[in-house]
């Protein structure tokens, strides 16, 4: 058996040796290429997806939630379970927060949109939206009716649903907020973005201007506490600690506030399988052709080698190992340029998308998978030619016919 692999190995390399060297190397930066589009897709949904959970964690949800028990509207003695809360030492900070939904009003536009009450002071320990103003200022703990606007909901600074905005609200504009039957007016203090839809949908008001408007004033309520933990803090662990503290309300991690993203995640990775399978169609194609072309014009040559006596699984094998090989060179080539080429440069030097700056995030695991993959494309596209050719008696290999 190791003889006939030896053989095999043999016939191979002196295949690839004394062929047409410019085949050979089209083969080769061929099936390079194939594979870089096979991990590229992948590294760019992996980015995609990296940035849309750090958006998320970073300027909606924080990275554990706490809301209200079951069956009941708010959280009581707010401030007190912040405390707690911001005794655990992986706490960076906790943001206490109402959240309604209202009716705006500027000029003759009118929108529905999410409202969030908070206190500035707190928030910024939790989120980013301080650094997310793109026009005007951030709301400050003593300010009494102003509000920030999203860009979805204010309109222009690269609003994705321009129509479904306010169309065009700028900083010092007044306009119309209606919660449950309360009509108010605020000043736009800041307009925002932070490239992530969700967020950039919502208005943001202090916690003392909503309690007004509910009618709650002065009872220290939250509808929910954002908590921001320290970078690499598994948030189930952070659940778990939560509940030692002896934390009766219900605990959510971002990840159960993320369906969303998932189902966006779920349409990139079907793009992504279609477009593996294109890669994987190209492949056998491209080894059919070259292993084919390869055996007819070595005819003689294997009449010659089945003469001698060279068993025809020896043969055929010859010319897989031969496709393995240019496939092995190919995964080396390609997955030398991702590590060491392009990833690195797309960390350097992130691209400008839609969400923010994004690099590629590359998966050796993933990587494998794909390099598996054009193994047995190639392995399918090298068989059928070289076996269906073996097959034929000697005499019509050695003759030609």
């Amino acid at each position: 058996m190791l003889e006939k692999a030896r053989v095999s190995l043999f016939l191979a390399s002196r295949s690839i040796t004394r062929g047409n060297k410019g085949i050979t190397i089209f083969t080769v930066f061929v099936l390079t290429l194939i594979f870089i589009q096979l991990v590229l897709f992948s590294s760019m949904l992996a980015g995609v997806t990296l940035k849309f959970n750090e958006l998320m964690v970073n300027f909606q949800t924080g990275n554990v939630v706490v809301e209200p028990k079951e069956e009941e509207r708010y959280i009581e003695d707010a401030s007190a379970l912040q405390k707690k809360i911001e005794s655990l030492p992986q706490v960076v900070g906790t943001s206490a927060r109402l959240k309604t939904t209202g009716n705006f009003r500027y000029k003759e536009k009118e929108i529905g949109a999410t409202v969030y009450g908070i206190d500035p002071a707190d928030e910024i320990f939790v989120t980013g939206l301080e650094d997310a103003i793109i026009s005007g200022e951030f709301l400050s703990r003593p300010d009494k009716g102003e509000i920030i606007l999203g860009r979805e909901v204010s309109g222009g600074f690269g609003a994705l649903m321009e129509s479904r905005s306010l169309g065009g609200v700028e900083v010092g504009d007044t306009v119309e907020l209606t919660i449950g039957g309360v009509t108010r007016e605020f000043r736009v203090k800041g307009i925002y973005t932070t490239r992530y839809f969700m967020a950039d949908a919502s208005a943001y008001l202090t916690r003392s201007d909503l309690e007004d408007m509910l009618g709650i004033e002065g009872r220290d309520l939250a509808q929910e506490i954002a908590v921001k933990t320290a970078d690499g803090t598994p948030e189930d662990d952070t659940r778990t600690a939560l509940l030692s503290l002896g934390i009766s309300e219900n605990i959510r991690t971002w990840h159960e506030f993320a369906g969303i993203l998932r189902l966006i995640e779920s349409t990139l990775g079907l793009v992504r399988n279609i477009m593996n399978a294109i890669g994987l169609l190209i492949a056998f194609v491209i080894i059919f052709v070259v292993i084919y072309v390869n055996i007819v014009n070595k005819k003689r040559q294997i009449g010659v080698q089945k003469a001698i006596g060279i068993e025809q699984n020896v043969i055929v094998a010859s010319f897989v190992l031969q496709a393995m090989l240019y496939a092995g060179a190919g995964v080396i080539l390609g997955y030398l340029f991702m590590r060491f080429g392009l990833v690195p440069y797309t960390v350097s030097h992130p691209v400008e998308v839609p969400l923010g700056d994004m690099s590629l995030k590359l998966d050796n695991a993933e990587a494998l998978n794909r390099a598996v993959l054009l193994f047995l494309s190639s392995v399918v596209g090298s068989v059928i030619p070289a076996y269906k050719l073996a097959q034929k008696d000697l005499l019509d290999l050695i003759w030609g016919k």
